[in-house]
């Protein structure tokens, strides 16, 4: 999915005993340093 300055997609991450995660990542484009939150 993309939006005007933006990238966003879907992952998948490796979790505690071998579970499968799917986490959300949503990131401006361009150089960095950006701020960052998590949402658990």
């Amino acid at each position: 999915m993309a939006y005007e300055g933006m990238i966003a997609e879907t992952i998948s991450i490796t979790g505690h005993n071998g579970d499968t995660i799917s986490a959300y990542v949503a990131r401006p484009l361009g150089a960095g340093p950006f701020p960052g939150v998590v949402l658990i």
